[in-house]
């Protein structure tokens, strides 16, 4: 039987996490290794870590495992590096899924093996002497060594960790196999579409007050999970919230104690004062 793993924020759970979940479950248990208190955004997370385990388990996963500060709050490819070796050390995991824009494995695959091979280092090397960003000598870099389209991959968020995660793979020397499905809903930091939004978007509206409109988004059992984090205060801020929580954002002004932000489950590497983690 299959186990797969997935590597995940869960910031909050939605409906179309729900509906990778489902398409996982249905051929075996699913191993979730996700980010705690902090996000990659290097922010606090808008849900406290217990909730959101919660969330994930109530709506499909298995079992979820925190995956460390240090590489929750990296670049994508120190995040998918941590995510993997994780999993790996379980023992257990055989299938490794996640989410990309294109939803074209082979493609993926492609740029992936681009990006791990010497030509690739001596033509970044090259391009990056013009003096133009990393990001855009690398997508030139895979243009001129494959194709644009390939190259284009790598302007999209979801398929940039999708790529990262196959060469943690290929790192980690370890057989897992990959499998990715194709992102529902609405763009990783845009609005809505086809009923689903992305975490992001649902995050704004939880900020800016609109609670209602933020939990049609959710499936019934996160929306459960959610209404009563805030009923007890432990909530995502809103403009009317006053004192900086988890999830606000930085607020200079606003200091409050590492044994209140403990109650709210956020620990690792916090200071006491606007959630900055300890560097």
């Amino acid at each position: 039987m299959p186990v797969f793993g997935v590597i995940c924020e869960y910031d909050p759970f939605h409906l179309g996490h729900r509906w990778m979940l489902e398409q996982l479950h249905r051929q075996g248990p699913v191993v979730c290794a996700m980010s705690g208190c902090f996000t990659q955004r290097g922010e606090f997370a808008a849900v406290n870590k217990f909730a959101r385990a919660e969330m994930a388990v109530r709506n499909g996963a298995d079992l979820v495992l925190e995956l460390p500060t240090p590489w929750a709050v990296s670049g994508a490819e120190r995040f998918a590096r941590g995510g993997v070796e994780l999993l790996k050390k379980t023992g257990l995991v055989t299938h490794l899924a996640f989410g990309s824009e294109c939803g074209d494995l082979e493609a993926l695959q492609r740029v992936e093996a681009c990006l791990s091979a010497e030509s690739f280092q001596e033509t970044l090397r090259r391009r990056l002497e013009g003096g133009e960003t990393f990001a855009r000598c690398r997508q030139a870099a895979v243009e001129e060594l494959l194709d644009p389209r390939d190259a284009a991959l790598l302007s999209q968020p979801n398929n940039i960790l999708a790529i990262e995660y196959l060469k943690a793979l290929r790192r980690a020397d370890f057989p897992m196999e990959p499998i990715t499905f194709p992102r529902r809903g609405g763009p990783h930091d845009g609005g809505a579409a086809d009923g689903i939004a992305s975490a992001s978007h649902i995050r704004r509206l939880l900020r800016a007050g609109h609670t209602e409109e933020a939990m049609a988004f959710l499936p019934r059992e996160s929306a459960e999970v959610l209404r009563r984090e805030i009923a007890a205060g432990r909530g995502i801020c809103t403009p009317a919230s006053g004192p900086f929580w988890p999830g606000c954002g930085p607020c200079p002004r606003r200091t409050f104690s590492p044994m209140t932000a403990a109650a709210r489950g956020c620990t690792a590497g916090f200071t006491g004062r606007c959630g900055r983690p300890r560097t």
